[in-house]
């Protein structure tokens, strides 16, 4: 952070950085499988857990109201506060209820819980965009974030090591208290969380530029009138639905395929976060030099040559144990490397290329069409993953399916990304 910044500045991005870190750290520790397993030991069954999956776009839907909130003039900083504060309960709440996840009653109070968690908090996440937009120099922003992402990926590494280690010991020492492991490590979110929306009553509150006479429906349809805008929605909307489309089927590829064990694949996944974290700043400073768009650009290709590898490892299977965990911890650097790019570049493209005024409608359009790009690529991956097996099976009448339906699905996962590079070279 340069020098000559205001003082009330220096502190407010201080406290924001903290923030980020608790965030990250709460997060890492009350959702993802750790939420999923949580849930399995309640009894919940596919409907349940596609609940769960389904909250965070239920979520971003909320950003439109907080945009709307915005609009009348109320203060983005009470919206972040209040809704940060009412959601962190929760968290306990659900550790809580282990102790009576034998009861009827348990799993459908625990997926109340959990929902109004993420979707309360989906508030503060609204008001948070435009409230960085207005707050953070654009001088600051490359450098800034990218310091931010790195340490919210060191919190994140060092919550998931803890959890994997106090999940084993009690998977080990105390099977039949396993639920409780996962309670801890909730109540732990909570605290910590707590602690992350305290860090919002130290950042200055920004005004948010806003046009009244205008009405609310009228603005955002205004956004899609916007050229250059569109493009922007297209592109980042385009490339979060190829990291969809590939990304979850990858842990059941390494699974089903290649036969790994599940704690290989976690340390695997621990390889990419930490590369993630190594290269971010340095993807900050060609994003100050040269523009978010620029490392966008940069980490397509490498996140195509990782989907390449796979298919190599898929259509010419390694028996040498030692090369294939080489090779597989190479692709997943590589893949460690890309995610920090694409996920940096995104943020930054975001916050700067979106117009200040009425800001937060541009920014809650973006997000909800990024998280609903995310969340159909996921759903058309499964889909085709389906589809190519199918027909391998019953149309080419093929008896290695497996390997075939895995090569056209990557292949199809290529030319998304291809697609995607195509339309974020059109962002200026």
């Amino acid at each position: 952070m340069r020098k000559n910044q205001p003082e009330d500045i220096k502190r407010s991005l201080r406290y924001v950085y903290l923030g980020g870190l608790a965030t990250s750290a709460s997060d890492t520790l009350a959702v993802g499988p750790t939420l999923t397993a949580y849930a399995l030991l309640f009894g919940a069954g596919n409907f349940a857990i596609g609940i769960l999956g389904a909250v965070p776009f239920i979520g971003n839907l909320i950003h439109l109201w907080v945009s709307a909130l915005i609009e009348r003039g109320i203060s983005v900083k009470k919206i972040a506060v209040w809704s940060s504060f009412l959601s962190r309960p929760f968290f306990l709440f659900s550790a809580l209820l282990a102790f009576v996840h034998t009861q009827a009653w348990a799993l459908p109070t625990l997926i109340l819980c959990l929902s109004l968690a993420y979707l309360i908090g989906c508030m503060a996440g609204g008001a948070w965009m435009p409230w960085m937009k207005a707050l953070v120099p654009k001088h600051l922003m490359d450098s800034f974030f990218s310091t931010r992402f790195k340490g919210m990926m060191i919190a994140k590494i060092a919550c998931f090591i803890f959890a994997y280690l106090l999940l084993k010991i009690f998977q080990i020492h105390f099977t039949d208290y396993e639920i409780y492991a996962y309670a801890i490590l909730l109540g732990l979110a909570f605290v910590i969380s707590i602690y992350g929306a305290s860090t919002f009553l130290y950042v200055e509150d920004k005004q948010i530029p806003r046009n009244p006479d205008i009405p609310f429906w009228k603005k955002i349809n205004l956004t899609f009138k916007n050229k250059p805008f569109v493009k922007l929605l297209t592109g980042l909307s385009l490339l979060n639905f190829s990291l969809n489309f590939f990304l979850p089927f990858l842990t059941v590829f390494m699974i089903k395929r290649l036969n790994l064990d599940m704690s290989f694949i976690l340390i695997l996944t621990l390889i990419q976060w930490i590369f993630y974290t190594v290269f971010i700043k340095k993807w900050g400073q060609i994003s100050q030099r040269k523009g978010p768009e620029k490392i966008l650009i940069l980490s397509v290709p490498l996140f195509i040559l990782s989907i390449f590898s796979f298919i190599i490892l898929n259509l010419f299977p390694i028996e040498n144990t030692v090369f294939l965990i080489s090779l597989l911890v190479l692709i997943n650097i590589i893949l460690g490397i890309a995610t920090g790019a694409i996920n940096l570049g995104i943020n930054n493209a975001s916050l700067l290329y979106i117009p200040d005024e009425t800001a937060s409608i541009y920014l809650s359009v973006n997000s909800i069409f990024k998280s609903f790009a995310g969340a159909i690529g996921s759903i058309c991956a499964g889909i085709s993953l389906t589809v190519f097996i199918f027909c391998e099976e019953k149309i080419l009448s093929l008896t290695d399916t497996t390997t075939y339906g895995w090569t056209s699905f990557f292949s199809l996962t290529i030319i998304l990304c291809f697609i995607s590079a195509y339309r974020l070279k059109k962002i200026n």
